[in-house]
């Protein structure tokens, strides 16, 4: 059997979130063959109740005993001054066996591969890996297996399944993000709240409003919603056995921060449908019609099955809404006198919680009794009229939803009730022996079999002999234990006795050897203290040997997107530029020509230049990439490379191992560790995280080739759906009118900040940041940190504006590193900046970090 038919065949792993012990119970006793959790610290779901040290042991022994496996997330960017407690943390949990660890950040995946190899590493969507030459790099870092980004396509995972030996994660129900996971920065920039820290507060769910350059609201006419960044809830139930076909391990559910309800039916409802798989006829179902409702009842925001046909525009989204919108009730007949009559297109019971949806807005209330005419009744049924009693504002004809199902949540609650376990595997016995002898029993269960044996010998009863009745009664007491006898087979001498006790003890005993799990390979302490040295040994030691390297002259980067910027750029003094990036549709970019060209001017002028690649490519778009790096590497001299994404760093080495490059900020170097990983790649420079603080870059200042963003706009996130093109245009490919490119777009929010809104020519959403990023005035507190190269990304600004900032910033960081003025201020600079910008500035993380 090959790799592809080991992968096509084998059980899908159902894979359950669990915020809380009681929502890991319910995703256990519901099927799951996995769970996934956070604990305490580290944990990309910080506000989940998640899981303290004792819980995480409970869980794992309850979670083992029923064969199921249970993956930890350390899914976030790790600070340096965390990494002692990173390494304590990561050596608890390999003590305790946790079963695989979830992890965005690259410099903790190479740690954990450094000094902890014994560990399982799975690559969190939070790595932004969608394509097979992204996967590809996984492999190298150690991974065993990649969670795909929600975008990728079911072609797409396929061509990926297709080339990796690595077990391939998906997502297939549960909230959406509507960026890119691992290159947002919206909560991070707008409340100081970074979902590559764990604190996304959700700004996407909120209210926008779709306006253009006079701030008028381009969607008063078409009032599609004011959700405009909320999508609806992921739901492939239907898509199962593709996936399975594709070659897909793990079938991922979202919802750590849901309540364990939902957990146990979402799961419930899975299993179901996995079950049905093998018996499946093309174009059936693998839910019912009921289940499906349970499914939609239980929370939704209306259902979508994503990116895994097509982009959907405008049927990916919840406009609006933001929340669960339940299942539709029935209608408002009438209201008198604190009864409100129901027509009713569903069930509805005591407990109930629905919602009225009136011209006012929604009203939500839990209903007490119900009547049917004069008589209370325990129920309404789909076609009845009833009544209830009601003392808000609703009229005839209004539409209501049920948002709870109590008999829902009762079945729910009862599947993970302590005491009413059902997660059971079953035993076959057999009991032999005779007269005069220790009785022998023989307990299998799957392929494990185990043999005890009384203490006591048999004799002869004299009053109740053992019969096969009493000793099923006796031997099947398996009370909590994850158990249940199946078949008895009793060969013992006629008139046999042995005491309830010795039965008693014999069960127990049995039992016992079958929860042993096989011990996994121990590290030692010690060893681990030793390895963790080496490790840091080895750290200083490359630190020391890059300093001997240090440019010895500070440089500024400017980042541009099209050749009249750049010409600007030189004009002004620039004497390292980056060119490329993405390409906007609202302006016209670099050709590949141009690219060439370029480099060549910048070589004979002495400037540094580099080539720098988009921070999103599918599986198509590297191809493309592919086919021009093998044009470039035919040029007189290779381009620098500065590469977005772990997929570019494989692609360009695919042409040659030894090309130049730098990496971008949009890989999160956060740390050290993460630092010298790319830089032990070959990167002849790195740009941090604009996530850091201060004192942050101070420390990784020690190292050489360190750049910094300092001036520019800061991108807020990255998204395959196009708010324009969604509700102004069409859906995406098909019917788009090309709206984005006739005049420039804003989201406004609540507060009335404008967002810029760009499309790249791939027809992805950029969302920029009202202010743009200035650390103007903090240049000499960066030119103290000894950061080798500042950048101002201007790569929507006119030329007039690019040669205006280069020159105000070239002119005031050649005074610092030179000297000339030592008492240099930024009182005449900041005032010319400020003329260009009215919308004012942030100094972005510099001072406040991030949670």
């Amino acid at each position: 059997m090959n790799e592809l038919e080991t992968k096509n065949t084998r059980p899908l792993e159902l894979l359950a979130p669990a915020g809380s012990y009681e929502a890991f119970k319910a995703a256990v006793e519901n099927g799951a063959d996995a769970v996934y959790l956070g604990g305490k610290s580290f944990s990309a779901r910080a506000s989940a109740a998640n899981f303290d040290s004792e819980e995480l042991k409970k869980a794992l022994c309850y979670a083992h005993e029923r064969h199921v496996k249970v993956y930890v997330t350390v899914n976030i960017l790790v600070a340096d001054q965390e990494f002692q407690e990173l390494l304590d943390y990561l050596f608890a949990l390999h003590e305790i066996g946790v079963d695989a660890v979830i992890l965005q950040d690259v410099g903790v995946s190479d740690l954990i591969h450094t000094i902890l190899p014994e560990l399982e590493t799975h690559a969190s969507t939070q790595m932004t890996v969608n394509t097979s030459w992204g996967v590809q790099h996984l492999e190298k870092l150690g991974f065993c297996r990649a969670v795909l980004a929600r975008e990728t396509s079911a072609a797409e995972m396929k061509m990926i399944a297709d080339q990796t030996p690595l077990e391939l994660e998906v997502f297939v129900h549960g909230a959406l993000c509507i960026g890119y996971s691992g290159q947002c920065l919206m909560s991070s920039f707008i409340g100081g709240r970074s979902g590559n820290r764990g604190t996304c507060a959700q700004p996407c769910r909120m209210t926008y409003q779709l306006v253009n350059e006079e701030k008028e609201n381009l969607l008063t006419q078409k009032k599609p919603g004011d959700h405009l960044l909320s999508p609806r809830d992921l739901n492939l139930a239907e898509e199962l056995a593709e996936l399975k076909k594709i070659g897909i391990r793990s079938l991922k559910v979202e919802g750590r921060m849901k309540r364990p309800e939902y957990v146990a039916t979402v799961i419930r409802l899975y299993r179901q449908a996995l079950s049905r798989i093998e018996d499946q006829t093309e174009g059936s179902p693998l839910l019912t019609k009921e289940e499906h409702q349970e499914l939609l009842q239980v929370f939704n925001r209306d259902f979508t099955s994503g990116y895994f046909r097509d982009n959907l525009g405008a049927e990916l989204m919840s406009y609006s809404r933001p929340n669960n919108r339940g299942t539709r009730l029935g209608r408002v007949a009438r209201l008198d006198s604190g009864r409100l009559s129901l027509k009713l297109e569903a069930a509805l019971h005591p407990g109930d919680g629905i919602e009225f949806w009136t011209g006012r807005g929604r009203e939500g209330v839990t209903i007490g009794k119900i009547w049917s005419g004069e008589t209370e009744v325990t129920e309404g049924l789909h076609g009845e009229t009833v009544q209830i009693e009601f003392f808000g504002m609703a009229q005839p004809g209004d539409r209501v939803f049920k948002t709870n199902d109590a008999l829902l949540m009762e079945k729910a609650r009862v599947s993970f009730q302590e005491g009413r376990e059902q997660r059971k595997r079953p035993l076959s016995i057999r009991l032999a022996g005779h007269v005069g002898e220790k009785l022998r029993m023989d307990v299998l269960e799957s392929e494990r079999r185990v043999t005890v044996y009384s203490v006591g010998v048999a004799q002869i009863a004299l009053k109740r002999p053992l019969t096969w009745d009493y000793a099923f009664q006796q031997l099947g007491r398996l009370g909590t234990t994850p158990f249940w006898l199946d078949k008895l087979e009793l060969d013992v001498d006629e008139g046999i006795m042995l005491p309830v006790s010795e039965l008693n003890e014999m069960r127990r005993l049995a039992v016992e050897e079958l929860l042993l799990v096989t011990p996994r390979p121990k590290v030692e302490r010690h060893e681990y203290g030793q390895r963790i040295e080496r490790w840091k040994q080895r750290q200083a030691e490359e630190r020391a040997g890059q300093q001997t390297i240090r440019s010895a002259n500070p440089q500024i980067s400017v980042a541009v997107s099209d050749p009249e910027t750049l010409q600007a750029a030189i004009q002004a003094g620039a004497k390292r530029v980056l060119i490329g990036g993405e390409h906007w549709r609202s302006r016209r970019g670099f050709s590949l020509e141009e690219i060439r060209t370029s480099f060549e001017s910048c070589r004979k002028l002495g400037i540094d230049c580099a080539w720098r690649l988009p921070r999103i490519l599918n599986q198509d778009q590297s191809a493309s990439l592919l086919s021009d790096l093998k044009k470039a590497a035919r040029w007189a001299k290779k381009p620098k490379l500065m590469v977005s994404n772990l997929g570019e760093l494989e692609i360009m080495r695919a042409v040659d191992a030894d090309w130049p490059f730098e990496v971008d900020y949009s890989l999160n170097i956060f740390n050290e560790a993460s630092l010298a990983y790319f830089l032990r790649q070959g990167a002849k420079g790195v740009t941090l995280s604009p996530e850091l603080h201060h004192e942050q870059l101070a420390h990784l200042a020690k190292w050489p080739g360190v750049e910094l963003l300092a001036f520019g706009d800061l991108e807020m996130m990255v998204s395959e759906y196009c708010p324009v093109g969604a509700t102004l245009g069409g859906k995406k490919g098909q019917h788009c009118a090309g709206t984005c490119v006739q005049e420039p777009h804003f989201l406004r929010d609540r507060m009335r900040y404008d967002f810029p809104v760009e499309t790249d020519q791939e027809c992805r959403m950029h969302l920029f940041n009202v202010k743009i990023l200035n650390l103007y005035e903090e240049l000499g507190q960066i030119k103290r940190m000894g950061i080798s190269t500042i950048r101002l990304q201007l790569t929507r600004q006119t030329p007039g504006q690019v040669q205006r900032i280069v020159r105000l910033f070239v002119e005031a960081w050649d005074s610092l590193n030179e000297g000339k003025r030592a008492s240099w201020t930024s009182e005449e600079g900041m005032a010319d900046l400020a003329s260009l910008f009215p919308d004012g500035f942030t100094k972005g993380h510099f001072f406040r970090g991030v949670l």
